[in-house]
């Protein structure tokens, strides 16, 4: 999850700066994941950035457990 500054906690909205992201995938494929994301009550918005969270945080954690068993060989 994201961790939250104390001025946000504290009620005060930070300003996030926001892209524009395209990508390029097949018709049917953009339809049956916004047709399967929508049954859940969700956004494809909320979906993907949630997706793009878990997946940075994923990574990192897999690239501080690779650092830590080269420490552990080595």
């Amino acid at each position: 999850m994201l961790q939250r500054s104390t001025e946000e906690k504290r009620g005060k909205k930070l300003q996030v700066a926001t892209v524009q992201l395209s990508i390029d995938v097949p018709g049917h494929i953009r339809d049956d994941f916004r047709d399967s994301v929508e049954k859940n009550g969700k956004t494809m918005d909320d979906v993907l950035k949630l997706y793009m969270q878990k997946y940075i945080w994923k990574q990192g954690e897999l690239q501080r457990n690779r650092q830590k068993r080269r420490e552990e060989l080595g």
